[in-house]
């Protein structure tokens, strides 16, 4: 049984895990790189008994269970896990709540893992429709938690779950990263769509071929035999949390960045100004990765049109014509 919860992050989303986590009187400590903000944090939760330290301060603890979370961006997972290579590897699992791809290098977070920790680590990532205010607020949520140790899943889920938020165990950990993926890429489309007076109803296909897409990566990429799970697993994947309930969320609802860029993409757009105003947007990212990485991802139609418009600068609305034929 775990006695001490580590976060490896310090943004929203690892914040609020550590709230919900202290809320079940669980021991925790949040580790951040910017010292700035790790201070600012311990003066606006000194009401909590949770413990917001600067990351370099990272070290064994030999008294205690300890389960680590990582809860960077995906630009700065890699750098997390490097960093804290020696400490890391001191562990027998490792869990993430990080979506995302490594833009730099084309890898897969569980690859990252993989190569700097080694194979013999557990791993386990916590995924689906989720926003850090609604965990605070203890809104009802359910999300994916995948990992090829049940023992794990199990653990996690004990200490994580309440009558508010649950975890759906799957083996799926490629299935449900590739949902992460993909369904900011679909977003950034599903506003497109509407920006061109489409109606629901072609949102409602684009999440169809994104689930095709989803199906079609994860079954035919090159991967691990522990990653490897069956027909009936990935299909289970698709109406999952990870993968149709995030992708409702974020293809729907104009609070995410990724369909806020899609609205943008009219005739004579100039993305450019877009991006600007929107700031970081994972999808667009996302996007040129997977292209320039296909060979490895067998991409589709979805990533084909995504990049063919914000990277070739082809008409949003002809390319979306070609995506329903």
């Amino acid at each position: 049984m775990p006695e001490l919860f580590r976060i490896l992050g310090s943004g929203e989303w690892g914040i609020a895990v550590a709230h919900h986590l202290f809320k079940q009187d669980k021991l925790v400590e949040v580790y951040g790189r910017d010292s700035v903000k790790i201070k600012q944090l311990q003066e606006t939760h000194n009401n909590t008994n949770i413990e917001f330290r600067n990351l370099q301060d990272l070290s064994p603890i030999t008294n205690k269970n300890v389960i680590n979370i990582v809860a960077t961006s995906s630009s700065g997972f890699s750098d997390v896990v490097k960093e804290n290579l020696k400490y890391l590897k001191e562990f027998e699992s490792i869990t993430w709540l990080t979506k995302g791809i490594d833009h730099d290098t084309g890898l897969m977070l569980h690859e990252i893992i993989d190569n700097e920790i080694g194979n013999d680590c557990s791993k386990c990532i916590i995924s689906g429709p989720s926003f850090a205010k609604d965990i605070i607020a203890e809104k009802p949520l359910i999300v994916s938690i995948a990992s090829n140790n049940d023992d794990l899943i199990q653990t996690l889920k004990n200490n994580i779950e309440t009558n508010t938020f649950k975890l759906i165990p799957t083996k799926d950990i490629i299935g449900v990263e590739i949902s992460g993926i993909m369904k900011n890429i679909s977003a950034i489309l599903a506003g497109a769509l509407t920006a061109n007076h489409y109606t629901d109803e072609y949102i409602q296909k684009l999440i169809e071929l994104s689930q095709d897409e989803i199906f079609q990566i994860t079954s035919k990429i090159n991967c691990r035999e522990e990653y490897r799970v069956n027909n009936k697993e990935m299909i289970k994947t698709l109406s999952s949390p990870a993968c149709l309930g995030d992708m409702i969320l974020t293809c729907y609802k104009d609070h995410s960045r990724n369909r806020r860029l899609g609205l943008s993409l009219i005739d004579k757009f100039n993305l450019d100004h877009v991006l600007k105003d929107v700031g970081t947007v994972e999808g667009y990212l996302s996007t040129s990765t997977l292209y320039q990485n296909r060979k490895k991802f067998h991409i589709g139609k979805i990533v084909k049109t995504a990049h063919s418009i914000l990277y070739n600068s082809n008409n949003p609305k002809s390319c979306l014509e070609k995506l329903f034929d």
